[in-house]
């Protein structure tokens, strides 16, 4: 009896001291979200990456804005004289910042997944867009990985080998 009362009582105190934190119903809130300007990355008619601005709504923490970003970069510039670096039918699965500052990029669709007949210039072009993106917008990455259905990616075209991770390239502004 007296070990139930006990128990009881601990419970009770342990019920009395737990202040949960009350969600509030707009997620937006909960995840600090908010418009801000990032630089996405494209090929220029000088057959380099130059950075277009946009302004996109996103959450404060890094491994949730990432994908909001990167989901962005594939829709494509926002002129229609830039052309797309990666098959219209690209989409991303996820994409995951790791503590030592590597990212994980997730890619599907059927071109990349059936075997992608591109060029090396467009395939380097469409790997260093996500790596500038992600590297010149969140100082936390360092690198990219990436992978395809899951799968770590030996090369997206057949060109750019990717077995190990990319970093941006020395000359690029951080």
């Amino acid at each position: 009896m007296r070990r139930a009362a006990v128990l009881l009582l601990a419970l009770f105190v342990l019920a009395a001291c737990r202040k949960e934190k009350k969600l509030t119903s707009n997620l937006n809130v909960e995840n600090k979200v908010a418009v801000r300007s990032v630089q996405l990355f494209y090929e220029s008619p000088q057959m380099n990456l130059v950075a277009e601005r946009r302004d996109v709504a996103l959450p404060e923490n890094p491994a949730g804005a990432i994908p909001v970003v990167l989901r962005e970069l594939l829709k494509g510039s926002v002129s229609e004289a830039v052309p797309r670096l990666f098959p219209a039918d690209t989409t991303l699965r996820a994409a995951y910042l790791l503590p030592e500052g590597t990212v994980l990029v997730d890619l599907t669709g059927p071109t990349l997944t059936e075997g992608w007949s591109t060029g090396s210039h467009q395939e380097l072009m469409a790997v260093y867009s996500v790596v500038q993106t992600v590297t010149t917008n969140f100082s936390e990455a360092r690198r990219v990985r990436f992978l395809l259905n899951g799968i770590p990616a030996e090369t997206l075209g057949g060109h750019v080998a990717l077995s190990r991770p990319v970093v941006a390239g020395p000359n690029t502004a951080r």
